[in-house]
């Protein structure tokens, strides 16, 4: 047996919903199954840790952090003093100038 969930919502908005349901080969019985499995599972409303100004994606977990910091360091090479002095110590004219070069190659 199963309970009756009801909710008021506008009109066109449960129009416009019900159709991305359908054309997903979904109901709007599964979507609040699913919010109210997401809400259980999470603890918190679906979109929540976008309103937190987050990305809308989960945490990195430590084994995550550890792998970027390991990829991080495997692809950064020190930069001796004299580099500096050879690009005029302007390194954002220095990289403009070299994109414009660049760009001017391709023709």
């Amino acid at each position: 047996m199963s309970d009756l969930v009801s909710a008021r919502i506008a009109p066109e908005i449960r129009r416009q919903g019900n159709e991305v349901l359908a054309q997903l080969g979904s109901s709007p019985s599964e979507l609040i199954r699913s919010a109210y499995e997401y809400v259980i599972v999470k603890h918190r409303l679906p979109g929540d840790e976008l309103r937190d100004g987050g990305q809308g994606e989960e945490a990195p977990d430590a084994a995550s952090l550890d792998a970027l910091v390991a990829s991080i360091a495997e692809s950064t090479v020190g930069v001796p003093p004299s580099a500096w002095s050879a690009i005029g110590g302007d390194y954002k004219a220095y990289i403009a100038a070299e994109r414009e070069a660049e760009y001017e190659a391709l023709a």
